[in-house]
């Protein structure tokens, strides 16, 4: 049997997975942190601590709709990406115990598409020398 990481649940929803092959369970938001559980076999389960999450990325659509994917970026900079129709709700629990600054937008693809030409023209900016 698998035991939870919380103490009480804030949200319980329907989600799907997306690290590897998607996967259909329940994402279970409480006191502790965030977990997810499998539908086809509960001991394969994912627990994040609230303390693991760098930051929690939302789709906003046209700056007024929120899309049902969102994604949890961990300390060490890996991504967890899941889709949920209560996406909203799930972000809303999650700012009340991550704060404003760890919930933010997800980049759209035109944002994206913007930095290319200012990181390829960083490829050839002579850099600093350190003196070693």
């Amino acid at each position: 049997m698998v035991q939870s990481i919380n103490t009480r649940a804030d949200l319980v929803s329907e989600a799907i997975s997306y690290l590897g092959l998607p996967k259909y369970g329940k994402l279970m938001l409480g006191d502790r942190g965030i977990e997810f559980f499998s539908d086809r076999n509960v001991a394969d389960n994912m627990t994040f601590p609230w303390e693991s999450i760098g930051a929690l990325e939302g789709r906003v659509i046209r700056k007024k709709k929120i899309g049902r994917n969102f994604t949890i970026v961990l300390q060490n900079k890996s991504k967890v990406r899941f889709s949920s129709k209560e996406a909203g709700k799930v972000l809303k629990v999650a700012r009340e115990h991550l704060g404003d600054e760890k919930v933010v937008r997800s980049q759209t693809f035109i944002g994206g598409v913007k930095n290319i030409p200012g990181n390829f023209i960083a490829l050839f900016n002579k850099k600093d020398k350190l003196d070693v």
